[in-house]
């Protein structure tokens, strides 16, 4: 993803030496802060392809429980593929290139 704000390729500003902290707004009461019942809550909200893809995220590459069994049978010679099971394999790859 490319997230460009446009900050990022400016330049210095000239004549500037220095820079000073700013100080933290002091609330004056509740008469300059608009009464909404929500003040100082921010929501936000994310689409399902975007939660989707969160959670896939998430989700390892390689599932090393099924790569371990999978070593096992190996290992003991009891590992066994059906040919109708490779042939289909293979014809299916042949057939999407």
């Amino acid at each position: 993803m490319n997230i460009n704000d446009g900050l990022h390729n400016l330049s210095e500003p000239a004549g500037v030496t220095e820079t000073s902290r700013i100080s933290p707004v002091q609330r004056q009461g509740s008469a300059s802060v608009p009464s909404t019942g929500a003040l100082g809550q921010d929501s936000a909200e994310v689409s399902l392809a975007a939660s989707l893809a969160n959670r896939a995220m998430q989700v390892p590459d390689v599932r090393m429980d099924k790569v371990a069994a999978v070593q096992h049978a190996l290992n003991n010679g009891t590992y066994s593929v059906a040919p109708e099971d490779v042939a289909e394999k293979l014809v299916r790859q042949m057939i999407s290139k």
